[in-house]
């Protein structure tokens, strides 16, 4: 897993907002959708392996897996029964289990006595975002959380991160992002917005061939 530089000056560079997606970047949870979803193949007898299915999921909202199965695997289920058979699993790991990323809490509260402004950029949704951010002791220092999931937008495309800059009044110029994901680097480096990348095992080739700091 990757971890957020604590203690270090980003390049030398002072920024005055900061943009941290969540899963896997501020908390260490992409463990938590993935044994939802398997164990969700396993209650409709869906015979597909999750390895495999990770690509075509992992640049989608959860609603949006959830409706991709519906109509390629299962039609018979209804979305609001796949979603209550995975969810009662995903909240009681916001709720008690999921870990924050190595160096992640120490990094927020340096940030904001710095005066940095920071908010969470998620295709997550808000409840979920907001119990696991409390839980860990940094949601108190975050200006906003924009959540792709309630807002009905996508990371996929530059609309969210457009609203997020204009909503905290920030430049692209002054605001980094970090993110895990690299379709949502594309996305943010498409506005101007320098991008730090959280590596882990699954995304660290397509860091490499796209020269992500």
């Amino acid at each position: 897993a990757g971890s957020i530089p604590v203690g270090r000056a980003i390049s030398g560079e002072t920024m005055s907002t900061i943009l941290f997606d969540l899963d896997d970047t501020l908390i260490q949870s992409m463990y938590v959708w993935e044994d939802a979803i398997t164990a969700l193949f396993k209650e409709l007898h869906i015979d597909m392996d999750f390895e495999r299915a990770k690509q075509t999921f992992m640049a989608k909202r959860f609603s949006e897996v959830l409706v991709y199965i519906k109509k390629y695997f299962y039609p018979h289920a209804t979305i609001q029964q796949m979603n209550d058979f995975c969810m009662a699993f995903v909240i009681d790991q916001y709720q008690h289990h999921v870990p924050a990323t190595k160096g992640a809490v120490e990094f927020v509260h340096e940030q904001a006595k710095k005066g940095t402004t920071m908010a969470v950029v998620t295709s997550n949704d808000m409840h979920l975002t907001k119990t696991v951010l409390k839980r860990l002791d940094m949601y108190e220092y975050l200006t906003e959380i924009f959540s792709a999931e309630d807002l009905h937008m996508t990371k996929r495309e530059p609309e969210i991160y457009r609203y997020a800059l204009d909503k905290l009044h920030a430049s692209p110029k002054d605001t980094l992002v970090f993110e895990d994901s690299m379709y949502a680097i594309e996305t943010a480096r498409s506005l101007g917005i320098r991008c730090i990348g959280i590596e882990n095992d699954w995304n660290r080739r397509d860091f490499m061939r796209n020269h992500v700091e």
